[in-house]
C-alpha cells in the first residue's frame, strides 16, 4: 500500500514539475540506488564487463550511468500516463516509415528490442503511424501497479499481452499483418530457452520471437530507442531488418535466427551502453558464480 501511494505521488509530481528538475532528481536517485543496492550494482557491473571486454573502470562507469538513465526512463514513463498523441509524436525521431511499410509484407513484423532507451515510445510511435501493435510485457505481482503499467501502454495505443500468457493470439496478430514487439534480454531458466553468443560469451534466452516469426513467416527487425542527448526527452528510432533464409530444420532455424537478432542488438548496445538497463545476470558464466 505504501509503495502504491509513493508511486501515485511520484506520478503527480513529475507531471507538474519542470522536466529538467525531474530528470535531475532522477539522476541523483539513480546514482544513490547504484551505491546502495549492492546486488543490483554487482550484476550490472558484471554485465557491463562483457560489453567493455573486461575493462573494470569503464564497466563501472556504464553501470552507474545506466542506473541514472533508467531513473530518467521512469520519469518519462510516469509522464506518458497523461501523454497526448501529439506529445508522443514530438518525442520520437524516425524517418523510415515508408521503408517499414514497404517491408511489412503480409505476415506482420516481429520487433525485437532490449530494456534500452525508451522502448515504450517506439511502440507508441508505431501505433500512431498506423501499425497495430501488440507488446509482450512482464507483469507485476502488485495488481494495482500491474494495472497502471498496462493501462498506460494501452493509453498509448498498444495491446498488451503478459509474457506468461502468450499463445495463439500472438500468431493471429502476425497473420493479420500486425506488429508484435518483445524484449530479448530476459534470461531463460537453465532448463529452457536456447544459448546464443552475445559480446563474446554465451547467454541463455527465450526463443519465442524467432519461433513465432518463423511460424508466421513474419519480418524480423531489431530495434532500439536511445535518448538523443543526456537531458532530452526525445528518442531516436534505430532499426535493423534481419536477413535470414530458413533451412527447414526448425530447431536450427530458431537458434540461427535468434543468434542473428542478438548480433544486431550487440552493435546497437555498443553505440550507447549506458542506455541499456540490465540489472540481472544475463550471461551464463556470471549466473554460475
Amino acid at each position: 500500500m505504501l509503495f502504491w501511494l509513493l508511486l501515485r505521488t511520484a506520478t503527480a509530481l513529475v507531471n507538474i514539475a519542470p522536466l529538467k528538475v525531474s530528470y535531475a532528481l532522477a539522476r541523483v536517485s539513480g546514482t544513490l540506488t547504484y551505491n546502495l543496492w549492492r546486488n543490483g550494482r554487482a550484476r550490472a557491473v558484471a554485465n557491463m564487463r562483457h560489453v567493455t571486454r573486461g575493462n573494470e573502470t569503464l564497466a563501472r562507469r556504464y553501470a552507474r550511468q545506466s542506473f541514472s538513465n533508467y531513473a530518467m526512463f521512469l520519469v518519462d514513463f510516469l509522464r506518458s500516463i497523461k501523454a497526448t498523441p501529439q506529445n508522443t509524436s514530438r518525442r520520437v525521431v524516425f524517418d523510415r516509415w515508408s521503408e517499414l511499410k514497404s517491408i511489412r509484407g503480409s505476415n506482420g513484423i516481429v520487433f525485437v528490442t532490449l530494456h534500452f532507451g525508451n522502448w515504450d515510445m517506439g511502440a507508441a510511435a508505431l501505433a500512431l503511424n498506423g501499425f497495430p501493435i501488440t507488446v509482450v510485457a512482464d507483469g507485476f505481482d502488485n495488481p494495482r501497479i500491474d494495472r497502471l503499467v498496462r493501462e498506460s501502454r494501452e493509453h498509448l495505443g498498444m495491446t498488451v499481452i503478459p509474457a506468461d500468457r502468450t499463445g495463439p493470439g500472438i500468431l493471429r496478430a502476425l497473420r493479420r499483418n500486425e506488429v508484435v514487439a518483445t524484449l530479448a534480454d530476459v534470461p531463460a531458466p537453465p532448463d529452457g530457452g536456447i544459448e546464443v553468443e552475445f559480446f563474446g560469451d554465451m547467454i541463455r534466452v527465450h526463443d519465442g520471437a524467432a519461433r513465432l516469426a518463423l511460424r508466421a513467416g513474419a519480418t524480423v527487425i531489431a530495434a532500439t530507442m536511445p535518448r538523443q542527448t543526456p537531458w532530452s526527452d526525445r528518442v531516436e528510432g534505430i532499426i535493423e531488418p534481419i536477413t535470414f533464409q530458413p533451412t527447414g530444420d526448425s530447431d536450427r532455424d530458431i537458434k540461427m535466427l535468434t543468434q542473428a537478432i542478438f548480433n544486431q542488438l550487440e552493435g546497437m548496445v555498443r553505440l550507447q551502453p549506458s542506455q541499456w538497463y540490465i540489472f540481472r545476470n544475463l550471461w551464463t558464466s556470471d549466473a554460475c558464480r
